[in-house]
């Protein structure tokens, strides 16, 4: 229930890490293909509340191509999800995860003479944006781990803070949803994880509340301060837990 708490608190300030936070937590006590449908039904529950308000802040262009990518990943990710070992996927995904973050942290920001709008939407084509949505949709279906690739792909675009943070929150809402309806048709969303997530879905709710308390007050200048550190905490508790069962 504090993992939970904390993961709500996280998403809630930056808009993604439920579900990769909860999972990894999670598989210390079931097994992934337990711990996974779970954390991605909290993760849809407890982000209904800020769907409205990301809705209205969203670049909708930029998501548009996001969720084509996902929607083709999901289909096939949940296909594999028996057949491909997800040990190997994540450590693959977190030491990206980690080179990126590095990446960003030394980053030179965006000019404050930058129109916020041109920079969402400069010089970018359809196809890295649906190929970033795609792999995002295809780690989060895998193992809960979309949360990595996506963020640096759109950090990497220096899109503000406001958009940024709206357009994970819409993304994985739809991601998860696509995730937990395959997943619903492979048979392995059963009683258990409802009632288990039931346990869990007020101490997310609170935790995604403080979170979005927080951001509102204390809105970060640029979501590379707050997300790069993040990836990099993310990316090395992966690692260290896979070591540590290795």
């Amino acid at each position: 229930m504090a993992l939970a708490c904390f993961a709500g608190l996280v998403r809630g300030y930056c808009g993604f890490g439920f579900a990769m936070l909860l999972a990894l937590g999670l598989t210390l006590l079931l097994p992934p293909i337990e711990a996974v449908p779970l954390a991605l039904l909290l993760d849809l529950l407890t982000s209904v509340g800020l769907w409205r308000r990301a809705s209205r802040l969203a670049e909708w262009r930029l998501l548009r191509r996001l969720l084509c990518g996902m929607l083709v990943a999901t289909a096939v990710g949940v296909s594999l999800m028996a057949m491909l070992p997800a040990a190997p996927m994540r450590v693959a995904i977190a030491v990206l995860a980690l080179l990126g973050a590095l990446a960003l942290l030394v980053r030179r920001e965006s000019s404050a003479n930058d129109d916020p709008v041109v920079t969402v939407s400069r010089g970018q084509g359809t196809w890295p944006s649906v190929a970033a949505g795609a792999f995002s949709g295809l780690c989060m279906t895998l193992d809960s781990s979309g949360g990595p690739p996506l963020m640096l792909y759109l950090l990497h675009r220096r899109i503000p803070p406001l958009k940024l943070r709206a357009i994970a929150i819409l993304f994985f809402a739809a991601s998860s949803s696509a995730s937990l309806i395959g997943l619903e048709m492979a048979g392995e969303l059963g009683r258990e994880t409802w009632v288990r997530a039931a346990w869990l879905l007020i101490p997310a709710l609170v935790g995604n509340l403080l979170g979005q308390w927080f951001f509102e007050r204390s809105p970060p200048r640029s979501m590379k301060l707050a997300v790069a550190p993040l990836l990099m905490v993310l990316s090395l508790w992966v690692l260290a837990h896979e070591a540590w069962q290795g």
